[in-house]
């Protein structure tokens, strides 16, 4: 990044532009006290010199695989260690998505009710904060965990990541687990659609993912129809502790990392 900023100069950004901004590949979601024949030749008379990119939105190669557990260790003088583990999850449209979203709730996604959260923070006291995410979007997008610990309980507070991460691996979810993450994640979901600017949000999201006009009233249905199985299933299948990514930036000599 530091050797390729200094190069970029005003026409590669005007390119860029050219090329993968245009009418072609947007989505404009409107809401409001406003109907589609007043919006309409609103919008064609304000984007009427818009011109169509030149290519549509490119796909990336998926990024290369991680052979083995990989760690990247960050020397700098503060009070504490700062961790992130990872590795490249699933896209939007995988058929698992539901699953994985309710399996990571219950490892690490669903605030003080995650198994991270509950044995990191509130059973051994080693950080105030710990979650885990999978960011999918239209390619994979990462699977991360984070956590901020006293450097001398860095390899405390992995170990006990890799555990819980293990653990959803090999154990199913108890039922109580289940139905706690389907009960939060679907009676959540209104609030996704509490306002003007998240419903345009939902509906953009929508068009992208192609998740169809009635996504909101099969959202709940897609969620209870998840069971244990799916769950041990989808955690063996896009959880990887041997395969990722940890990076660990602190006091180095007083984390004394053993990984």
């Amino acid at each position: 990044m530091e050797a390729y900023l200094p190069k970029l100069t005003r026409q590669d950004v005007v390119d860029f532009h050219a090329r993968r901004y245009g009418p072609n590949d947007a989505i404009i979601a409107v809401v409001g006290d406003v109907t589609e024949k007043e919006i309409v030749p609103l919008l064609m008379e304000k984007f009427k010199g818009w011109k169509q990119a030149e290519k549509g939105a490119q796909r990336r190669d998926a990024p290369p695989a991680i052979s083995a557990l990989t760690i990247k260790k960050l020397d700098k003088d503060i009070t504490q260690a700062n961790i992130a583990m990872g590795h490249v999850g699933i896209s939007r449209e995988n058929p698992d998505f539901y699953a994985v979203v309710i399996m990571n709730y219950i490892l690490g996604g669903g605030g003080f009710s995650s198994r991270l959260m509950d044995n990191i923070r509130d059973n051994r006291g080693l950080a105030y904060d710990v979650h885990s995410t999978f960011s999918a979007l239209k390619e994979p997008g990462p699977f991360r965990v984070w956590v901020q610990t006293k450097s001398e309980s860095a390899n405390e507070a992995i170990g006990e990541i890799f555990r819980e991460v293990k653990r959803i691996r090999t154990e199913p979810v108890s039922d109580k687990e289940l139905a706690d993450a389907k009960a939060y994640l679907t009676g959540s979901f209104p609030l996704r659609l509490d306002t003007s600017a998240k419903i345009a949000g939902m509906m953009t999201s929508m068009e992208i993912y192609n998740l169809g006009l009635d996504y909101p009233q099969r959202f709940p249905k897609l969620i209870n129809a998840v069971t244990r199985e799916d769950i041990l299933r989808v955690a063996k299948k896009y959880l990887d502790p041997d395969r990722m990514v940890v990076v660990v930036l602190g006091n180095q000599e007083k984390i004394q990392l053993r990984y």
